[in-house]
């Protein structure tokens, strides 16, 4: 039978309130006044992982065993109303309130949210630099909740596999057991936070296991905390070093760019500080802060309080367009939240941990609710989101150049504002792009992919990515496959010209699959449309001269138009005005391309240049034919990518009939 802890008498720690109060005070102070982060979240994991480490200890030593139906059920219970009642009605104030191109990214982060994969989903857009366009979600901060989530199901079944190996060899004491474990597994996550921060520390700041440490320790304290003897002036010392290294921890290091890793510890080892002292400071001590009757309040709801604050304040920025907040402003949304926090964990979280249901009724209604939950949201996700876009009369798109004159539309531009954000190449929805530190040369095809003539290759960056949606029109219509080399971030050039180092490797990775595979044309983008330097680097003729050697064909394409701010976001804020979003030529494009100014190899068969498109010589307009032509500054959206098929269509079948006339 387990046994219990020797030590002292189990208590309330009232101190343990304050910290929540306190950290989640500073999270939003930093937030709304200072547009940083403070490090309060940390504080929340290792609290979080000494207060789940008490809990399964309880209920080891109350059942006799590790219940994991129970603790999974009451976690839900205890996390789900709070969390769920706040994400709705963010979800539903911010459609109404955020603008329309927003909407796509509502629907895709409630769900996360709702689910606890929100820090997962982030992670993923902090290394796709295409998504870090996307503007602050009023969900980003569910991250830390998900990831406390993930961290509860891991710490069951260490208890669990700890209390099997206690059973099996006869032990005593699950601490035995779990305690060596915990220690073992923090070093570990510690190592790896420390290692992978200095890697990818914008994916570090959102991975579960990069942050296991902080809660292990909070585990470690569960332990130990009762055999720990800190008086007097030690105690005193040591809870207001804590306590003010809270309030420094934000100002003194820019926690959202060098956290977790090793800069971690300072929040970490401050709330290790203040409740290894616990109420032994005296009677000035931090304990007496702390456990002060307001921040104990406050420390009840602190909870809400965290999940209310940031969609007040994106709601707040929203709706004023506004970019700062001022002082009173700032105490109006802290006011707010506090309110709403206080209703929501009095009038909805509290009466449903009174209904004490039997599990099996509160699992039933748990999965009737994500049942619901899931349906209506994608039902509504498909009425108000349609992705069904299509190139027509009254969008001809790129393909207006081609007309004898400009067509009177009937219709509005496409795609509609709330989805042109996310009108991209398919090539992202199917993998078909390295988005990350991945540096083989992955090959998807597309066009048509069983009885075709020949293969042209699309290899390069994002920009070249972007006329996939144009060339798989093409191949379809004449039987060419269309196989595709692609990287985010990358160029098509032997020397790396955005610095970043990885990129120089996977281009060697490209050039060896290409001469391997030996397309009979390969596509690709020949320089860079910035005017400060709109050239060819010399690291682009170096690949187009290896594949000379190779005895592969190359058509370059001029690089398009790029604008000084977001195209959807500038259409949005200025009711569709495309005059009013539009950038001078000779901002974006020089009027002879780089292309016309250097000795290709022999191997380019032609140049394409269709700045005409885009372009009337004064100005580069975002609306073309009817159709939006960026998804962002500088990458054009997939709609109007298929509409240029028939302006290019003829010269890149002419390039593609030449190149298997050499072979």
């Amino acid at each position: 039978m387990q046994q219990p802890q020797k030590g002292k008498k189990k208590r309330f720690r009232l101190e343990i309130e304050g910290l929540r109060a306190l950290a989640a005070f500073l999270v939003a102070v930093y937030h709304i006044w200072f547009n940083r982060v403070s490090g309060g979240v940390d504080v929340f994991f290792v609290v979080s992982g000494f207060l789940i480490t008490t809990s399964i200890l309880s209920m080891i030593r109350r059942e006799g065993k590790v219940l994991v139906f129970s603790y999974i059920i009451k976690l839900l219970k205890r996390l789900i109303p709070t969390a769920w009642t706040i994400a709705l009605l963010t979800f539903i104030a911010s459609f109404f309130i955020l603008p329309a191109f927003f909407k796509e990214q509502l629907f895709d982060e409630v769900i996360a949210s709702l689910f606890y994969f929100e820090n997962w989903r982030l992670a993923w857009d902090s290394i796709d630099y295409l998504a870090q366009n996307n503007e602050a979600s009023p969900f980003q901060h569910y991250w830390a909740l998900s990831i406390q989530f993930q961290f509860y199901l891991i710490w069951l079944v260490l208890f669990f596999l700890a209390f099997r190996v206690m059973k099996w060899t006869n032990g005593r004491w699950i601490g035995s057991f779990a305690l060596p474990l915990i220690v073992v597994i923090s070093i570990v996550s510690f190592i790896y936070s420390v290692y992978y921060t200095n890697v990818e520390q914008s994916v570090a700041y959102y991975h579960t296991f990069t942050r296991v440490w902080e809660f292990g320790v909070g585990g470690i304290l569960a332990f130990t905390l009762n055999r720990i003897e800190w008086k007097g002036a030690l105690a005193f010392f040591a809870g207001w070093t804590g306590v003010i290294g809270l309030l420094l921890v934000g100002i003194v290091l820019q926690v959202s760019t060098v956290f977790p890793g090793y800069a971690a510890l300072w929040p970490v080892l401050s709330a290790v500080l203040i409740l290894c002292a616990g109420n032994q400071g005296g009677k000035w001590s931090a304990y007496r802060f702390l456990s002060s009757k307001p921040l104990v309040s406050f420390g009840s709801i602190s909870y809400a309080f965290y999940l209310w604050h940031w969609p007040i304040l994106i709601l707040y920025y929203g709706w004023t367009g506004k970019e700062t907040v001022s002082f009173l402003a700032g105490l109006g949304i802290i006011a707010v939240a506090t309110f709403l926090a206080y209703v929501t964990i009095h009038g909805i979280e509290r009466p449903v941990h009174a209904l004490n249901l039997k599990k099996s009724v509160s699992t039933a209604l748990i999965l009737v609710a994500s049942l619901v939950l899931v349906t209506t949201l994608t039902m509504w996700k498909e009425r108000t989101l349609s992705t069904a876009i299509a190139v027509s009369s009254d969008h001809p798109g790129g393909a207006v150049t081609l007309l004898d004159r400009e067509p009177t539309y009937t219709e509005d531009p496409i795609p509609d504002l709330a989805v042109a954000a996310v009108d991209r190449s398919a090539i992202y929805d199917d993998d078909c792009i390295n988005m990350d530190v991945d540096l083989d040369a992955n090959r998807c095809e597309y066009g048509e992919t069983e009885n075709y003539r020949g293969t042209i290759a699309l290899a390069g960056g994002s920009h070249a990515a972007h006329w996939q949606p144009m060339l798989d029109e093409i191949g379809k219509k004449h039987n060419i496959r269309i196989t595709t080399y692609l990287k985010g971030r990358c160029r098509f050039s032997t020397t790396d010209v955005l610095g970043w180092e990885p990129c120089e490797q996977w281009m060697d990775n490209v050039l060896v699959a290409l001469e391997q595979d030996a397309p009979d044309l390969v596509f690709t983008v020949g320089d860079i449309s910035v005017t400060t330097y709109e050239e060819v680097p010399d690291g682009y003729i170096e690949a187009w001269k290896r594949l000379e050697r190779a005895n592969i064909p190359l058509l370059l394409i001029r690089d398009t138009p790029r604008y000084r701010e977001h195209v959807v976001h500038c259409l949005d804020a200025n009711d569709g005005d495309a005059e009013a979003c539009r950038v001078e030529q000779r901002a974006t494009l020089l009027e002879e391309s780089a292309l016309e100014r250097v000795d290709l190899p022999s191997n380019v068969i032609d140049t394409i240049d269709i700045t005409n498109v885009f372009c009337d010589g004064d100005y580069c307009t975002p609306i073309v034919g009817n159709i939006i032509t960026h998804f962002d500054k500088n990458h054009l959206s997939a709609t109007f990518s298929r509409s240029l098929a028939p302006v290019t269509e003829e010269q890149i079948v002419r390039a593609f009939e030449r190149a298997l006339q050499q072979k």
